[in-house]
């Protein structure tokens, strides 16, 4: 009898379900501590109204301003507008400790905008900390993505439609609806869980504009309970909570975000017949005034760091720099090699087992990874690394799995599908030609696999070079990354430093981001 061996993925999924079983049960069990909920349930109440509150308005803002701006980008063609489209996917990809800096440098009592009220004659005093900052950064960071997801939406409509609404004389109020609204409506809902999620879990933001422990979200509270009360029963609580509520968004998010398929079908250029409508042309003008308005100042602040880019590129700053960089390529390949192995297994249950449901919890593990706290996962990890290594050694092992398995869900939206394509496409004639293994990747995987694989691993070395979140945990006079070392300078009021470090993670996040988008435009 022939023994038959569980895939990778299978082998894969299950590794990674038992470092978080095992690193939650190392966080509860510390010193035999048994956490109760009612000790903490006040505190908890006012968590999770101001999370919620706070992602909900995010996500309402965001909303407002991406979708408008999307629709005027998509009516309009004026001089700038591939590099407003390019300004979209470079917010989309900055660090948050960056946007923490650039809100703070436009916003903040001595920032531009206060210089600007000053000189109109306005001599209170303005405080950018608690819901103005919070809600300024996610928006800041936000509504690009909504903005720029909506109107690769509503490209997607074909050229056919656009001259038949043309030909039938479809007004404005028409054309949103027949042609926009069902685009909108398949798009949208699963965008906004997704904005919610992201808000609901946010950390630098919040933790930096925050304004003190008033103001928490859940993944701020699981920090200040680990490095500044020791308190691990209350952070094992609060990590099992949040685990519960973003459990619930991500399949939510799953079930609301299945774009309908498109049919193959002219994808000309042409003009949206309602471009001509006047009011619309006031409108456009208004969300693209506003756009601007509200993007443009943050980067034009890191701007100014130009002028002192001799005073940061010292010692500490290579060392940083060094380590930044190997910590995102061990994270990148670490996403990678996930996502490879969780995509073959998918393609596996769905063309050769004939088990779809099996298939779709491998499509599903990914996203699934977004409900983890990291906190609490690293805390957990570390205690069980804490009697084997050094504290920065355990912090050079645990800040490339964490990174890599956050990027898991972003990668594998590169990954996944087209290995489901190449076994589609070529799986009998492999399977006919007795291709296995090494062979079988090399002829029928990697020429469909090779640059949605680059394209993976860049944009996994974006998120991971400029991530300040575990780092927080960790970092210090032996372990510093580019941000950590940006968040230093914000400390001690060195703001020009912070600027010039500031723009430097944004143009080799930016780098990354954009070899990361020409590999997939390319594998296209």
């Amino acid at each position: 009898m022939r023994l038959t061996l569980p895939h990778p993925g299978s082998l894969v999924a299950l590794a990674i379900a038992a470092l978080v079983v095992g690193g939650f049960s190392a966080l509860i069990m510390v010193d035999g501590e048994r956490p109760s909920l009612l000790a903490i349930g006040p505190y908890l109440t006012r968590v999770l109204i101001f999370s919620t509150t706070q992602a909900a308005l995010s996500t309402l803002l965001s909303l407002l301003l991406g979708v408008p701006l999307a629709f005027a980008l998509a009516r309009r063609r004026f001089f700038g507008r591939d590099f407003a489209l390019s300004a979209l996917g470079a917010t989309m990809v900055m660090p948050t400790i960056v946007t923490v800096f650039a809100v703070l440098a436009i916003y903040g009592r001595n920032g531009w905008f206060a210089a600007f009220l000053k000189a109109m004659g306005f001599s209170g005093d303005i405080s950018i900390f608690g819901y103005p900052g919070i809600l300024i950064a996610h928006v800041f960071l936000n509504a690009p993505f909504i903005a720029r997801l909506t109107l690769d939406a509503l490209d997607t409509v074909p050229a056919e439609q656009w001259r038949l609404a043309q030909a039938l004389g479809f007004s404005p109020r028409h054309i949103f609806r027949h042609l926009d609204w069902p685009v909108l409506r398949a798009e949208l809902p699963g965008a906004a869980v997704l904005v919610f999620l992201v808000c609901f879990k946010s950390f630098a933001i919040v933790l930096a504009l925050g304004g003190g422990p008033a103001r928490a979200t859940l993944e701020v509270a699981i920090y200040e309970a680990l490095h500044v009360e020791l308190d691990f029963g209350r952070a094992a609580w609060l990590a099992l909570i949040q685990v519960a509520i973003c459990l619930v968004l991500t399949l939510a998010m799953n079930w609301l975000w299945v774009r309908p398929p498109v049919s193959h079908t002219v994808r000309a250029v042409i003009a949206r017949p309602d471009a001509a409508h006047r009011g619309l042309y006031v409108l456009d003008c208004i969300a693209l005034s506003v756009g601007l308005l509200f993007l443009a100042p943050p980067f034009l602040s890191l701007l100014a760091g130009l002028s002192h880019l001799g005073a940061v590129l010292d010692t500490d700053f290579a060392e940083a720099f060094l380590t930044s960089m190997v910590i995102a390529a061990l994270a990148a390949a670490f996403s990678c090699f996930i996502s490879l192995v969780l995509g073959a297994a998918a393609r596996q249950a769905r063309l050769w087992s004939r088990a779809p449901q099996f298939a779709a919890v491998y499509d599903l593990f990914p996203n699934m990874l977004l409900a983890i706290p990291p906190f609490a996962l690293t805390a957990g990890l570390f205690l069980i690394l804490r009697p084997i290594v050094e504290p920065t050694v355990a912090g050079l092992i645990l800040l490339p799995l964490m990174n890599g398995l956050a990027a898991v869900p972003f990668v594998y939206r590169f990954i996944g599908p087209k290995l489901m394509t190449a076994g589609e496409r070529y799986g009998r004639l492999s399977a006919s030609l007795g291709l296995r293994g090494f062979w079988k990747l090399k002829i029928m995987d990697w020429p469909v696999l090779r640059r949605p694989l680059g394209a993976g691993f860049a944009i996994a070395m974006a998120l991971s070079f400029g991530d300040f979140g575990i780092i927080a945990l960790f970092g210090g006079p032996d372990l510093r990354t580019l941000p950590y070392l940006l968040y230093e300078r914000l400390g001690v009021y060195r703001l020009e430093e912070a600027s010039s470090i500031g723009l430097l993670i944004v143009l080799i996040s930016f780098l990354l981001a954009h070899i990361s988008g020409r590999l997939s435009d390319a594998a296209d």
